[in-house]
């Protein structure tokens, strides 16, 4: 049972300027700081208490193994020693149990104010403040999980490497396919469609240990908006965006990537919107270092396209600004990729906080045309000490 890592808790306790205990209930499934505390899955919430020195982890019989087993608890104490066998007879039960458990644990360690999470449950911390505990919400989780330690480095590159493969079949079916007279794909006696290829990708990643809800498969005029996940017929000659973006199962760390594609040269507009994607994602991983912000890598991608002819969401990068049309580049260059599949440090405007080594973050521009659809790229790197090193090894081919 590894403790705690000393960096992990002195982020964990900062806020509001102060350094408090960091108080979670909650699961590690649907909440990833508390995964990246405790490193312990489970369906149901736990109570963990981060302090200076200890992290303490406080779970029913049936987890209690398993906490011992797996978690970086310090301490993993069973709900039974604070009362809950006892309080459960006298009909002590949902919200005011959980309540009386964690009152009887800080009492026992003298703690009467404690920050926690902005999800914290609202009625368990009405209850504790009755019982005169104070909780100050922190505001820094986010920031505590940004810089990647070498193992959860790995556990990105595997995905990553997860992910490849997945995309490696799904452009073998395409170039597998036969052309129909009329321009539509056909694999295996039958019309590829859009679903046939999303499900040959998450096949892959099934029988990876991944699991993927909703690859993108998108093409021809579908590919103009950046989240349409795809359906209906592929065809030769037009551009598939598919963009890809598992999470392991057990590890629970994403990958994610996009490589633009097409059965054949696609119209030379495409191709001139892929060269310019090309060129505006190349400077924007060579603009990847310590010390820069997210906003500045943004904004330099962005001006590549505006300088190339196309439109960007900055104010004054629109050449016709009564047409609401979304067009051009529409989102953001990047975000953080961890145990959310969109976390902090942003690439785009919003990304005001300088960049650091450990994070690692994705670049993705795209150009898109409703009429005929759009291109987008992307690659997802870890900052180092004096640049980035990208994880991604998918060649970038449009025509395959």
């Amino acid at each position: 049972m590894a403790p705690a890592s000393p960096e992990t808790r002195s982020l964990a306790r900062v806020s509001a300027g102060e350094p408090l205990p960091l108080l979670f209930f909650a699961d590690g499934y649907r909440f990833p700081d508390v995964y990246h505390t405790t490193r312990l899955l489970t369906p149901d919430p736990i109570i963990a208490l981060e302090e200076v020195e200890e992290l303490v982890v406080v779970a029913s019989s049936l987890e209690e193994g398993r906490a011992r087993a797996e978690s970086r608890a310090t301490q993993v104490r069973n709900a039974n020693e604070f009362g809950a066998q006892e309080l459960a007879s006298k009909n002590v039960i949902g919200t005011a149990l959980d309540a009386a458990i964690i009152k009887n644990l800080l009492d026992e360690r003298g703690v009467h104010r404690v920050a926690v999470p902005p999800y914290f449950p609202i009625g368990l911390a009405e209850r504790l403040r009755a019982g005169g505990v104070e909780l100050v919400v922190a505001t820094d989780l986010p920031e505590r999980r940004r810089a990647k330690r070498p193992d959860e480095v790995e556990a990105i590159e595997a995905a990553q490497r997860a992910t490849e493969d997945a995309w490696r079949a799904g452009i073998d079916a395409i170039r597998r396919a036969t052309v129909r007279p009329d321009a539509t794909l056909e694999l295996d006696g039958a019309v590829f469609t859009a679903e046939r290829l999303r499900a040959i990708v998450e096949t892959v990643l099934l029988e990876r240990g991944y699991a993927s809800d909703g690859a993108i498969c998108a093409p021809g005029p579908q590919s103009a908006n950046p989240h349409q996940i795809g359906t209906g017929p592929l065809h030769a000659n037009e551009p598939i965006v598919m963009d890809i973006f598992p999470q392991h199962k057990k590890s629970r760390y994403w990958a994610d990537m996009t490589r633009t594609v097409s059965k054949g040269a696609p119209a030379p507009e495409i191709r001139k919107m892929y060269d310019i994607v090309m060129r505006a994602q190349d400077a924007g991983i060579k603009a990847l270092r310590p010390g820069v912000t997210g906003r500045e890598v943004h904004e330099l991608v962005e001006d590549i396209i505006w300088t190339a002819g196309y439109d960007t969401l900055r104010p004054g990068q629109q050449r016709n600004p009564a047409d609401q049309t979304p067009r051009g580049f529409i989102h953001g260059t990047g975000h953080g990729v961890g145990l959310e599949i969109h976390e902090l440090p942003n690439i785009n405007r919003q990304g005001i906080k300088p960049l650091i080594a450990g994070d690692v973050v994705t670049i993705e521009p795209g150009i898109y045309d409703p009429k005929i659809g759009g291109v987008r790229l992307e690659d997802m790197l870890v900052i180092t000490a004096d640049g980035a090193r990208d994880l991604t090894q998918a060649p970038r081919e449009l025509v395959v």
